[in-house]
């Protein structure tokens, strides 16, 4: 959730350059289409088209470039925007004192969590800024540099550094259109510092203030909605699920005809966690479903954006080979890290997920089946679940050791030992319950794995885990026991023992079972 909050910010960052000798009338078209970026992506586009960038200064050509590829990266296109940075940043990056350049490349690398790589830019820059001012960029270019190099700061959370980068950026500011925009988002900035910090109250301030002075600007519908989601977030953490939901939902909704795609799926990676902690079942699964299918998306946009940027490295190395053999061991080493990094992190991203959803639906598959096990308990009946037809008939394929009869028998052994609670039995092993049941260890193996479709150990281990869980539903005194209390109680040998097994089974650890039917109690 961290790193998906900054590539986000990253994202509603931008660059404006100009030149004093400029077109005015350019000028005024770059500026609209910045403010567009906020408004709706394509009609930055429509614009752009209006400049001739062949008569226009090398400084106008490059924010035409960069506004493009924000568009870009705001649609969640990031292989586009990475290929409309291309040749800016090959022809620019040899350049003395490319502030641009640099930056543009900086951003890029950090849509794509290559913090590394943008951190080490972005400190450069700050310590070159006051040179900004002597090679004709405009002013408020050193605020963006101090709210590139803040947000590479909170992503080292050295918390206190980003606050001072942030004012400093802040400082850079007069009264445009553009300053204003930058001096929201440096407020967005601020209340994520202090969401991280556990500062609800400061977060949850400058939220409101956020709100109302946007409400003096409703076009800008991306800060709007960015600003709700926030909102919504510090509402979750306050566990007000209600007010959170609804802070969301009227995010999307003004976005709802908008291709802000990127910032959709933050939102709705949000709503999803609402749901479920309202236990709203099929809410969850519809907006986790589009979730899912909006990370895949962008994951697979990340890995072509990721081969884009380092080809763009590979061109910028070759150049640089090409003046300077020395630097060959270099060059190569620059390009081997990028590759390394951009495949190690679409690796991570991708085991992450499919955990997390493997994760979530033990957690779901557990619900349903603690219904049932709650219904038996009840009925005073077994504590395993029932027997369906289709395992009926699943079992009738398979050739048994014994006659039915006997099977009938041992089953029969088996509901009255649940029954008893005997599973308990720190000692209990296969053989010690094959003698219980008199029968041998063989037949009784047998017999669990074709009726109860599972291994000895995982039969009695989940007997354990249902039989804890049911306890700490139903009776709310189990809430304040200590974990390793529970172990002993469920039968289990130790405390990471009975901790495994209960996420094996669960999908969650005891502490987090524990905390959820606590929230739900209050």
């Amino acid at each position: 959730m961290f790193r998906v909050f900054f590539l986000w910010l990253m994202v509603v960052s931008g660059v404006v350059l100009t030149s004093a000798q400029s077109n005015p009338e350019t000028l005024k078209l770059l500026d609209k289409a910045y403010q567009s970026l906020y408004e709706n992506p394509d009609n930055a586009f429509q614009i752009l088209q209006n400049i001739d960038v062949n008569k226009e200064p090398e400084l106008i050509k490059q924010r035409v470039q960069i506004i493009l590829s924000r568009a870009y990266n705001f649609k969640g296109d990031y292989a586009k925007s990475i290929d409309q940075s291309i040749d800016n940043l090959n022809k620019n990056r040899n350049e003395n004192n490319s502030f641009y350049s640099d930056f543009a490349l900086a951003q890029q690398y950090q849509s794509l969590r290559l913090y590394q790589q943008s951190i080490r830019i972005s400190q450069n820059l700050v310590d070159k800024a006051s040179k900004i001012k002597s090679q004709h960029y405009p002013e408020n270019l050193s605020a963006y540099i101090y709210q590139l190099n803040a947000s590479n700061l909170m992503v080292q959370k050295k918390w206190k550094e980003a606050e001072e980068n942030l004012n400093q950026s802040n400082s850079q500011l007069k009264s445009t259109d553009e300053d204003f925009i930058i001096s929201i988002e440096n407020q967005i900035y601020q209340t994520f510092i202090y969401i991280s910090q556990n500062q609800i109250d400061k977060a949850e301030k400058f939220v409101n203030e956020i709100q109302k002075k946007l409400e003096k600007t409703p076009q800008y519908v991306f800060l709007r909605a960015f600003n709700l989601d926030n909102f919504g977030r510090i509402n979750f953490l306050k566990k007000d699920y209600v007010k959170s939901t609804e802070n969301l939902n009227q995010a999307l909704e003004l976005i709802q005809n908008k291709p802000y795609d990127a910032l959709r799926y933050r939102i709705y990676d949000d709503l999803s966690k609402n749901y479920l902690a309202l236990k709203n079942e099929n809410l969850y699964q519809k907006y986790y479903s589009i979730y899912k299918e909006q990370t895949d998306k962008l994951d697979k946009n990340k890995k072509d954006a990721i081969r884009n940027l380092v080809k763009l490295n590979e061109q910028y190395e070759a150049k640089r080979i090409e003046n300077a053999d020395s630097n060959f061991v270099n060059n190569i080493l620059m390009i081997s890290i990028v590759c390394f990094i951009g495949i190690l992190m679409i690796i991570i991203i991708s085991i992450s997920e499919k955990r997390k959803a493997k994760s979530i639906q033990k957690q779901i598959d557990f619900y349903s089946k603690q219904q049932d096990f709650i219904k038996k308990i009840d009925e005073n009946k077994t504590v395993i679940e029932p027997k369906s037809e289709k395992v009926e008939s699943d079992i009738s394929k398979k050739t048994p050791l014994i006659s039915k009869e006997k099977e009938m028998d041992i089953l029969a052994r088996l509901e009255e030992f649940e029954k008893l609670e005997k599973f308990l039995n720190r000692d209990m092993s296969l053989a010690m319950l094959a003698g219980q049941l008199d029968t041998n260890t063989k037949y009784l193996s047998d017999v669990i794995n074709r009726y109860k479709e599972k291994n000895y150990n995982n039969y009695i281990n989940e007997l354990r885990i249902n039989y804890i869980a049911y306890l700490l539903k139903t009776d709310s005194a189990y809430l304040n026991y200590k974990v390793s209390y529970l172990a002993e109680k469920a039968g289990f040998s130790s405390h990471s023992a009975f901790t495994t097994v209960f996420k094996s089974v669960t999908g969650i650890s005891p502490n987090s079972y524990i905390q959820q039917l606590t929230q739900n109690k209050k």
